[in-house]
């Protein structure tokens, strides 16, 4: 009987672990409406723990190739759900930031970033959520030209 009750709680953590991946995968069809003339390339689900304290702050990162002489549309869409609010930052080769959506001055998310590449390359755009926050999103790449 001890065997069937751990069998079962295992299993019902689980059901709900893929309950709560699949609120976030709910965004794909909002986050994509969101397209308007740009041309789809690619999309990254991100859900991340809050930030336990004395821990790095949790982030995910992808590498992508960009095109010189191509405009990007990247943007992000968060789940109402968590509190986290998604932070995009983009690096190059040389693992310099060279454009992020979180306007530290202001303190203002930019709701879409238009990047215009000058160089071709593999750039690492890196996700984590305000403050460490607990956060769910889809990250969208897509191209305007």
């Amino acid at each position: 009987m001890k065997k069937y009750n751990i069998l079962l709680s295992i299993l019902f953590a689980f059901v709900l672990n893929l309950n709560g991946l699949s609120q976030c995968g709910n965004l794909m069809d909002v986050c994509h409406g969101k397209l308007d003339d740009a041309r789809f390339i690619k999309s990254w689900p991100i859900q991340l723990p809050e930030q336990e304290s004395g821990e790095p702050l949790p982030q995910v990162s992808f590498k992508m190739p960009l095109s010189s002489g191509t405009t990007y549309k990247i943007f992000a869409c968060n789940a109402e759900e968590y509190p986290g609010e998604v932070i995009i930052s983009i690096r190059n080769h040389n693992d310099d930031l060279v454009i992020t959506s979180y306007m530290v001055e202001q303190q203002r998310h930019l709701p879409i970033i238009k990047f215009p590449v000058a160089m071709s390359g593999i750039y690492t755009f890196s996700f984590y959520f305000e403050g460490g926050k607990e956060g769910c999103a889809i990250g969208v790449v897509s191209s305007v030209d």
